[in-house]
């Protein structure tokens, strides 16, 4: 059976008014308010076509349809619209898109809170990949006479502190002048070119006590090999849930929300193949990614749509952003919104990532 244009109307127009109402929609309430100039019988029929076919469901013998995930996944391939962000959202984006350059985790954790507002949907952000981990400085901080505290900065903005041991009479002076060496020998080395030579230059310019770079190096080691594994997810709007019909079933909701609390389980999901829409057929950078219902893999996902979008630093991705909210999701409004957030993202960070290497 052929999807022809009268159908595909029609279908738009069921999908519509389901994202609005969250009410099944029947061929009486089409004809009567969306002036398609179809009869309320031709609709009916339409309508049961299109459950023949996969792409609408009846819920219950006498009420009307429902979109299903094969109707959701047209909709949003052949027939949805592009939404254009009002006067009042963009003004919402300037005031509350103010994140605090130069700390990575507070411009993840303040974009999600922000997303989770902006669209009322639960949230989430995917820390930044880093795939070379280079330093943009370290220092030394005398905390008393017996320990010191070191201070590791990546030029993705991940700080790190440890306290440890010093050796007896060393002085603040020592610590100060082996801080400053520290940051003249290695700033802007990834791991790879901290090499024998380079840890020789260091010993020797120390002339005493070098027995304290090892500590040193090894808080470094350790600090970059983590950073580079460390993938975190900062999920925000977790009880917008309660907002939408679909989860008002209290053990549908505890199930939703224990999978969010579990960052591994989010993860995971966020790595399932997605179906692709692009925006912009011209730019990677524009690819939103859709994923609807049971094209989720985890059981817990069946009933949920997830659209992300990936951020960049330069030309590297370097995390995911999006949300997760029902599958009668206002699908137009979500791209933009997410659209508009991973472009902002792009430039912060690329600002970011500009500004270290110029220092």
């Amino acid at each position: 059976m052929d999807m022809g244009e009268r159908k595909r109307q029609i279908l738009h127009s069921v999908i519509n008014e389901y994202i609005a109402s969250a009410e099944p929609v029947g061929s009486r309430h089409i004809a009567k308010n969306l002036e398609l100039g179809l009869s309320s019988a031709t609709i009916r029929n339409e309508m049961a076509d299109l459950e023949e076919m996969g792409y609408l469901e009846q819920p219950h013998t006498s009420a009307g349809r429902v979109p299903s995930d094969k109707g959701y996944r047209f909709y949003v391939n052949e027939l949805m619209s592009d939404y254009q962000l009002s006067l009042k959202e963009l003004d919402m984006l300037k005031t509350m898109m103010k994140f605090q350059i130069g700390q990575i985790d507070k411009v993840m954790k303040s974009a999600a809170d922000f997303l989770s507002q902006f669209t009322h949907y639960t949230a989430f952000m995917t820390s930044p990949e880093m795939k070379q981990g280079a330093i943009k400085t370290v220092e030394l901080v005398p905390i008393d006479a017996t320990s010191m505290l070191i201070i590791l900065v990546t030029n993705e903005g991940v700080m790190k502190n440890k306290r440890v041991i010093i050796p007896q009479n060393v002085d603040t002076d020592f610590i100060h002048r082996f801080s400053n060496l520290l940051k003249e020998k290695l700033s802007g080395l990834t791991l790879e070119e901290i090499n024998v030579v380079k840890i020789q230059e260091i010993k020797e310019a120390m002339q005493s006590h070098f027995e304290m770079l090892f500590p040193v190096l090894d808080f470094i080691t350790d600090i970059i090999e983590d950073v580079r594994k460390e993938t975190d997810v900062y999920v925000s709007g977790t009880t917008n849930i309660f907002d939408y019909p679909e989860y008002k079933d209290l053990g549908k909701a505890r199930e939703f929300l224990e999978f969010l609390d579990d960052k591994q389980s989010v993860t995971k999901a966020l790595e399932e193949p997605y179906n692709e829409k692009m925006q912009n057929n011209d730019s990677q950078k524009s690819r939103v990614r859709i994923t609807i219902g049971k094209e989720n893999g985890l059981n817990v996902m069946q009933s949920s749509s997830v659209v992300t979008a990936n951020y960049y630093m330069g030309d590297r991705v370097m995390g995911k952003v999006g949300i997760i909210g029902p599958t009668r999701m206002d699908y137009s409004k979500a791209v933009a919104k997410i659209e508009r957030i991973s472009n902002y993202l792009n430039r912060v960070l690329s600002e970011l990532y500009y500004d270290d290497n110029k220092e």
